[in-house]
């Protein structure tokens, strides 16, 4: 579904990750986040297959590039075969050129969120700490086959060394993409946001870690003053880590953001909300990790509404860089099940209103929020409330974020589509008779017939129902494509 919004009030802008040189020059945008024209190019996020390599699903044509990781640079031709050391659930930033729907890249970078030793591995296998950070694990995380089982479970505590790719969460909380034991070749080092900086002991933190910077190289930093480090997104890289005082000597301080500064045609990242603005009648600024982002009247968004960009979100968001702000064509939500209703608590599960059958399991990992204040399991009951999450089984869903909403009728069932019989299709085991809807929508946003609908609509596909409750049944009143 396509839906614009335009946006309000400027936020903080804390930096963009990993961009390298490219071009362009106006403020108008010269070609298309779609794939015709051609210019510069640039993709951060997550490796999801190769055949060259794909990045959020990206194809960029690998044929002799330059790639980077754990400290080499060299070049390489990436295929199925000839990976390159880059594996699925890596983070890496591609830069390039496209030429129409054709992507080919310059350079390939990786950088991961940690490196260094396992201190601890919590019981439920959701969780671990790795060198003062904190590492959740989900269904989406690739264990590499160097761990046994694939599971992180059988990693040893003070004693194995893991590297994890990642995104990092508003709270320094590392949302793991990939994990590897590192066998030989550690190099301690942590990407993240520095609090309580101290320049008079030369040490500041980043999660529980404590950095002691007094010997590393800070020439790329801002001259240490009081607390003035704050806020900023670093990379340390260390000699030496002390497990017993969780403290990291380190041998180099620089900052993610040294690419700052260059306009690229089309540019798109992935990764958490970390700062978002307030939307209304004209724009709506905020930051996805490090980059940020502004949506325009002109931005579709797919997946979600922009009310539900809020701080601790997964998206992903495409258009052109101009410099200093990614002015978004696309905004995609990430979690494909979005659900809302009055809300049920029994235990650690939830149940929506007209929504029989669909049971949403929350742990430890789920965000429960009542506007910007954090809430209790408990404090849902009764409240009418918008979920995010995914599928874990047919008629279960694993939520990433519950949030309380004003108390109406509404009714949301978004997720991958299990069947269609005639005009009936399920979702999640609910079965939804598309005859009694009149309003049907196409991927971007277009109206449609239903028979369009139910020509277009296959087993997978990701579908919106809205509706409204009567008594405790739903009244069906629309239906949509999503991407």
């Amino acid at each position: 579904m396509r839906t614009s919004f335009c946006v309000v009030r400027l936020i903080g802008v804390i930096g963009l990750t990993g961009l390298l040189g490219a071009c362009g020059s106006d403020g108008a945008p010269s070609v298309s986040a779609s794939g015709s024209g051609s210019g510069s190019a640039s993709a951060s996020g997550t490796v999801t297959d190769f055949g060259s390599v794909l990045v959020n699903g990206k194809k960029f044509e690998t044929e002799n590039v330059e790639v980077r990781r754990d400290g080499v640079t060299e070049r390489c031709t990436i295929n199925p075969v000839t990976t390159c050391g880059f594996k699925k659930g890596m983070v890496v930033t591609v830069n390039g050129s496209f030429n129409g729907s054709q992507h080919t890249a310059s350079s390939v970078q990786q950088k991961d969120a940690v490196e260094g030793l396992v201190q601890s591995v919590a019981v439920d296998g959701l969780s671990l700490v790795v060198m003062g950070q904190t590492v959740f694990i989900d269904n989406t995380t690739l264990i590499d086959d160097n761990i046994p089982g694939r599971n992180i479970l059988n990693l040893v505590a003070g004693t194995d060394n893991v590297e994890v790719n990642g995104h990092i969460r508003p709270n320094g909380i590392i949302q793991a993409t990939f994990i590897e034991k590192k066998l030989v070749g550690v190099t301690p080092e942590v990407r993240g946001f520095v609090n309580n900086h101290a320049s008079g002991s030369a040490t500041f933190r980043i999660g529980t870690l404590t950095v002691n910077y007094s010997g590393a190289d800070i020439s790329d930093m801002p001259v240490p003053n009081g607390n003035n480090w704050d806020g900023r997104f670093v990379e340390v890289k260390g000699s030496n880590f002390v497990s017993a005082t969780t403290t990291l000597i380190a041998t180099k301080v620089e900052p993610e953001n040294q690419g700052l500064g260059n306009a690229i045609d089309e540019f798109e990242v992935e990764g958490f909300v970390t700062q978002a603005g307030t939307p209304n009648d004209s724009v709506i600024d905020f930051s996805i990790g490090t980059t940020p982002v502004r949506a325009m009247a002109s931005t579709e968004f797919r997946g979600g509404t922009v009310d539900e960009i809020v701080v601790g979100a997964k998206l992903s968001a495409e258009g052109r860089f101009d410099g200093s702000t990614l002015i978004a064509k696309h905004v995609k939500f990430h979690e494909s099940v979005r659900l809302e209703g009055d809300a049920t608590v029994t235990g650690r599960t939830l149940s929506l209103t007209g929504l029989a059958g669909v049971t949403i399991t929350v742990n430890s990992q789920t965000e429960l929020k009542d506007g910007g204040n954090t809430i209790t399991l408990n404090d849902l009951q009764g409240n009418h409330v918008r979920v995010r999450g995914r599928v874990i089984g047919p008629n279960t869903v694993v939520a990433t974020r519950i949030q309380v909403r004003s108390s109406d009728d509404d009714v949301d069932l978004q997720g991958p589509v299990q069947s269609i019989t005639g005009n009936v299709i399920t979702i999640l085991g609910v079965s939804v008779d598309t005859s009694v809807i009149n309003q049907f929508e196409s991927v971007s946003g277009t109206s449609m017939s239903r028979a369009g609908f139910l020509a277009e609509v296959k087993v997978n596909s990701l579908v919106k129902v809205k509706g409204a409750l009567s008594g405790t049944t739903v009244v069906w009143e629309e239906a949509e494509l999503e991407d």
